[in-house]
């Protein structure tokens, strides 16, 4: 299929990124998307490009949300022998930059694809 026979859907682009916020639910923030990627990418333009932004987003909320929680546990260790207190403190301002991460980029990810633009998501590490 060249490029000109592909379809034009920014519905299903925008759908893919706000599929993002299942994250809450569970592994569905990046099992969805990934599956609309993948399946519609051939069909719709820019699809690709989209799904590849909303993939490596995903990929590197993953990692960063591992650090935290190993962290987050290194802590409540550390907090027995009354030294993690100050870094727990801290962690839990980063978590929630970490919960905000998670739901105001992909909001304004479909957004920008509604508009049919590209969204750059923030602290998101280039994969594909």
């Amino acid at each position: 299929m060249t490029n000109t026979d592909l379809q034009e859907d920014y519905s299903s682009i925008s759908l893919m990124h706000y599929s993002q916020l299942l994250n809450f639910l569970g592994p569905f923030g990046l099992i969805i998307p990934i599956v609309l990627w993948s399946s519609k990418k051939e069909n719709i333009k820019d699809m690709d490009v989209h799904g590849k932004a909303v993939v490596n987003f995903q990929i590197s909320l993953l990692i960063y949300s591992i650090t935290f929680f190993v962290l987050l546990f290194v802590s409540f260790i550390l907090t027995f022998f009354l030294i993690g207190f100050i870094f727990l403190i801290l962690l839990v301002a980063i978590g929630i930059a970490l919960a905000l991460l998670m739901i105001i980029p992909p909001i304004m990810g479909g957004i920008a694809a509604s508009e049919k633009r590209l969204y750059k998501y923030p602290l998101s590490i280039k994969f594909f």
